[in-house]
């Protein structure tokens, strides 16, 4: 029963943050939304692990790490599994959530509150992408795909 639901976890996990990736890919082909560069994400945890600092990296200007885009991929996948245990913990433990596309979608708006406020701010983008281009458009797109995200862990947990 608990290798089941770790394999189902793992599943779910890598399903839904897919999920989250072909969305934000449609976005970028539909209405021209620049999806994430995981390159800088994965920048950013070397630069955070060896300056043992979370924020004001020069991101832009610091030279390329070897298996940046990779470290960044991973840390993505990562954090969505994060994500799912958080999930499947408020629904199991708590009972707080279900496994539904509206419980999903509360998850995910609810979610949006560490990239607005730790992941922009920590990528040099500012809270809510304030340093950005299109402040409104960074934090509008962030939600979309965080209510995506959350209704696909919602709906993937129902189904497997």
């Amino acid at each position: 029963m608990i290798i089941d639901s770790a394999i189902s976890i793992i599943a779910v996990s890598i399903l839904s943050v897919a999920i989250l990736d072909i969305w934000q890919r449609l976005s970028h082909r539909v209405g021209g939304l620049p999806p994430t560069d995981w390159a800088i994400v994965g920048r950013w945890l070397r630069a955070s692990i060896e300056q043992r600092k979370l924020f004001n990296h020069p991101l832009q200007a610091m030279p390329a790490y070897p298996n940046e885009l990779l470290i960044g991929w991973m840390l993505h996948y990562l954090v969505g599994f994060f994500y799912v245990v958080l999930y499947v913990i408020l629904w199991k433990t708590f009972g707080i959530l279900s496994p539904t596309w509206a419980d999903g979608l509360i998850f995910g708006v609810l979610s949006v509150a560490v990239p607005w406020f730790f992941f922009l701010p920590a990528m040099g983008a500012g809270i809510m992408g304030r340093k950005t281009p299109q402040p409104g458009t960074a934090c509008l797109s962030v939600l979309a795909v965080h209510s995506v995200f959350g209704v696909a862990i919602g709906l993937l947990l129902r189904w497997i």
